[in-house]
């Protein structure tokens, strides 16, 4: 899904595939199985019923057949456009949760789309039907999906597009068709008066093995909640729990494993073209119902919302990895499906904001009870073992990523002296009496300016940056109570070459919500592309420790976020790539929202080794 409502509805994914439309390789009888495949690369082959490629499988899932003696899988995919060629007099086709078929989990095949038309009755007639989810239980399959606008009559109020709510149907096979139950799983939840909803949005089950099911649902408005499933599967009971803060996650995926449950949840904007920052962050419960803690210890649902990064983009073509589904193979080795974004080929089209989404597939180690994707690497571009097709086969597990990189000091600055080193200088500097001395360091008042497409009015202190590859790190406390504010308020870094050209990393608090956001702003940009995009680090502490490293090749730089609570533990490791230039600056500010203040104790420059 999408903070960003209308453009939710228009995001685009983009796949490839080969073979018939039977699920069997070319040349295949009923009865044979098609060699497997010794390795895949990404994105997934995906092919149409009249030969065509598939160019559409956002917020994957996965059902393994439970009637078949060899393994068969369906993927099913959210509403939207699967081929150029596709059109309707509205303009572009929106296929309505195609289902595809494989044997091998790396070459997919079109059975049909889950509807034909929006289920009357639960549907209006123009709502999105997103993120299904299928499930086995009862003898029967099940696909839940989200329902972004419900009819009037499903609705506590009257003439709302935005009162989304959890439907279902059932089916005697995993291929459909499916018969959509009459009433809502969960109805629309009211965030506010009038047409105020929260999104209840992108379904999960999971079942215990005592026979307990729970759903979770939510996203970034209202946050992440799971609920007791009825034994029919056909409504919720008891209260809702709240595991995921609002405005930082969705599309829940919780799969148990040894004594744990995991909740994978993707967070930031999913479909910003080559801007895109998708991510998918991961916490551990002892229950279903959680709390979900991450890796250090801090809750997904908390203001400092938790999460440890699994899935982050690598500098590489991919962007925006997220909405994933986790599965084993016949084998039992672990595998997850998601969503991402070819920053090369972002757009199916950018004037209708319609993000190209592939279909990828990595391999899950599981090291010292944590999930490891693709050995930590992110995105993958080359060839990979593919999954196994019979128990007792195993493939060889991917490289790791290196051990991270060490740097050499270059300079200190703590700001001892009250007055600034004479390397720094201000762009559009503060007025006087808003920043001076504190103890320790430097104390900056956050101003009702920013940086921000055509808004440039933020004061930056600069300094020049040495050339080479750099480690930048500062620590910084943002003095603003954890429930502030309606406007960002925001403090950290810029590296920048002007005012439209940046990356940005910042602690971050809005809404209630304090998390550290890792930004790109670039001009100029085609028609109709985004100029800025954005993802996420750490969670931020009382005191939050900040790092860019930066490393320049043949024109283009890759900047990695992290960010710590204790200068120790370090979270993070997503890339932007940009091309600022050896002219660029370093820059503290502090903007968005007045009334507030940041003390930067600490900033670094040092030589990032290899």
């Amino acid at each position: 899904m999408n903070r960003f409502f209308p453009r939710r509805i228009a995001a685009l994914a983009l796949g490839f595939g080969l073979g018939s439309g039977l699920g069997l390789a070319p040349g295949a009888g009923a009865g044979e199985q098609a060699p497997a495949p010794a390795s895949f690369t990404n994105p997934l082959p995906l092919r149409l019923a009249d030969g065509g490629l598939a160019e559409s499988c956002a917020d994957p899932a996965l059902l393994r057949d439970r009637t078949t003696e060899q393994p068969v899988w369906y993927l099913y995919c959210t509403t939207d456009p699967v081929s150029h060629k596709e059109r309707d007099g509205a303009g572009w086709r929106f296929r309505l949760m195609p289902v595809y078929r494989s044997v091998d989990l790396v070459d997919w095949y079109y059975v049909r789309d889950a509807f034909e038309d929006r289920p009357r009755g639960v549907a209006a007639p123009k709502a999105g039907l997103w993120a299904p989810e299928p499930v086995y239980m009862n003898g029967n399959y099940y696909l839940y999906f989200t329902i972004t606008d419900v009819p009037d009559a499903l609705s506590p109020e009257k003439g709302c597009g935005s009162d989304s709510a959890i439907g279902v149907a059932t089916s005697a096979a995993p291929g459909g068709p499916w018969k959509a139950a009459p009433r809502l799983v969960v109805p629309p939840r009211r965030a506010g008066s009038g047409c105020s909803f929260q999104w209840t949005y992108d379904p999960d089950v999971v079942e215990t093995a005592d026979g307990e099911r729970y759903l979770y649902y939510g996203s970034y408005g209202g946050g992440l909640f799971v609920q007791r499933l009825s034994k029919d599967g056909m409504a919720v009971e008891g209260e809702p729990v709240r595991i995921g803060a609002s405005d930082r996650y969705e599309g829940a995926e919780v799969v148990r494993h040894g004594p744990w449950w995991y909740l994978f949840a993707s967070a930031t904007n999913c479909c910003n073209g080559p801007l895109t920052g998708y991510a998918v962050f991961v916490g551990r419960a002892k229950h279903p119902q959680g709390p979900f803690l991450d890796r250090e210890g801090n809750d997904m649902a908390a203001a400092r919302a938790g999460g440890t990064p699994v899935l982050l983009q690598n500098g590489n073509r991919w962007v925006g990895a997220g909405h994933n589904s986790v599965f084993q193979d016949a084998a039992g080795q672990w595998w997850t499906l998601y969503h991402a974004v070819d920053r090369n080929q972002p757009f199916f089209s950018a004037r209708d904001q319609l993000t190209r989404r592939p279909l990828l597939m990595e391999r899950i180690e599981w090291v010292e009870g944590w999930p490891v994707v693709a050995g930590g690497r992110g995105p993958t571009e080359g060839a990979q073992p593919a999954p196994a097709l019979r128990a007792g086969l195993r493939t060889p597990a991917p490289a790791h990523a290196p051990p991270a990189a060490t740097a050499s000091p270059l300079w200190t600055e703590r700001f001892e002296r009250g007055r600034l080193d004479p390397r720094w200088s201000w762009v559009r500097p503060q007025a006087l009496g808003s920043w001076g001395a504190a103890q320790p360091g430097l104390r900056m008042a956050t101003i009702d300016t920013d940086l921000h497409a055509d808004t440039d009015n933020a004061a930056v202190l600069s300094t020049p940056l040495p050339d080479g590859d750099l480690r930048i790190e500062a620590r910084l406390r943002l003095d603003a109570p954890l429930d502030c504010c309606t406007r960002p308020v925001q403090a950290g870094l810029v590296v920048m070459r002007d005012d439209d050209n940046y990356v940005k990393l910042v602690e971050l608090a809005r809404g209630g919500l304090r998390q550290v956001e890792f930004a790109k702003e670039m001009a100029p940009v085609e028609a109709d592309f985004p100029r800025y995009g954005n993802t996420t680090a750490g969670p931020p502490g009382t005191w939050t420790w900040l790092r860019l490293d930066l490393r320049r090749s043949s024109g283009e730089e890759r900047y990695t976020a992290w960010s710590s609570q204790d200068g120790v533990n370090w979270v993070g490791g997503a890339t932007w790539t940009h091309r600022l230039g050896t002219g660029a600056r370093l820059g503290l500010v502090a903007m968005g929202g007045a009334g507030h203040a940041v003390t930067f104790s600490q900033v670094a420059v040092g030589r990032l080794g290899p």
